[in-house]
């Protein structure tokens, strides 16, 4: 499991939610799926606050699945008001023990926005390569009980595999089967922040004459590859008959993150 520090800097522009001349009492609460939420302590009077506060999330597993989400209240006697908010998504991190700065619109004003300012500390073992772009291996092997397109007892089925932003890659074609076997390696290069990001595959068959029927479909969150484990294999359900109630088709690929990745099971993360 994962422990990161969050600086919490300051803040510009707030709304003056108490009126305009007093001026508003902001913190900021910090919410993360499975932790313990943190909050900073309140300034009083001000739509500019600083804080320089230091807060610390503990026992984070699979911390790039998740959205760190960050909420700026004015503290008041009765509810207090949500004033600004955005979200951070945990898989855009660098794989760096330094710290990674971030400056993000908490609310939209109609000349200036107001602002957040924080930083992020881990301690490297996990997120995204230095630049935030790395390559994904991939080796699609076979997939059994594809549906006869054709109606003729075969199909002539290939992968066509795609990450947004990235050129799509593809298998070659088999002729004649709904068993094809590729054992053929890929690799889908320039991925920006690749533990964003999904991967999905579909499964057509090539017909000459008209466009290629698709016949199959699977997806795979790339926050769930682990940093330095090597190829991860799956056999995910492509195709399914009688209303979803009966697996039809299994598509069998592995998947090796090269150079990042999320925080592997057997480590267990501390940032001073």
């Amino acid at each position: 499991m994962a422990s990161f520090t969050v600086t919490v800097v300051s803040a510009s522009n707030l709304e003056d939610s108490d009126g305009p001349f007093s001026g508003s009492d902001p913190y900021v609460y910090i919410t993360l799926d499975g932790s313990e939420s943190k909050r900073t302590s309140t300034v009083k009077n001000s739509t500019n606050p600083e804080w320089n506060e230091v807060l610390t999330f503990e026992g984070v597993e699979s911390p790039a699945s998740k959205v760190m989400r960050l909420r700026v209240y004015d503290d008041d006697w009765g509810k207090d008001d949500k004033i600004g908010e955005c979200s951070l998504d945990l898989g855009k991190l660098i794989a760096t023990g330094e710290p990674q700065e971030f400056e993000q619109v908490v609310d939209d004003g109609i000349f200036t926005d107001a602002k957040l300012k924080f930083v992020i500390q881990t301690d490297g073992a996990w997120g995204n390569p230095e630049g935030g772009k790395g390559p994904l291996k991939i080796c699609v092997k076979k997939c059994t009980g594809l549906d006869d397109a054709d109606f003729a007892g075969t199909t002539d089925p290939y992968a066509y595999l795609t990450i947004e932003g990235c050129e799509p890659v593809q298998t070659e074609k088999k002729d004649g089967t709904i068993n094809p076997e590729w054992n053929q390696d890929l690799c889908i290069e320039g991925i920006e922040h690749p533990l964003s990001k999904t991967l999905k595959i579909v499964i057509y068959d090539h017909d000459t004459f008209s466009r290629d029927d698709k016949i199959g479909a699977c997806e795979v969150d790339l926050a769930d590859l682990k940093m330095d484990a090597g190829p991860k294999d799956y056999e995910l359900p492509v195709d399914w008959c009688l209303f979803g109630l009966m697996k039809q088709a299994v598509l069998s690929f592995s998947l090796e993150a090269d150079g990042w990745g999320n925080l592997p099971s057997h480590k267990s993360q501390r940032t001073e």
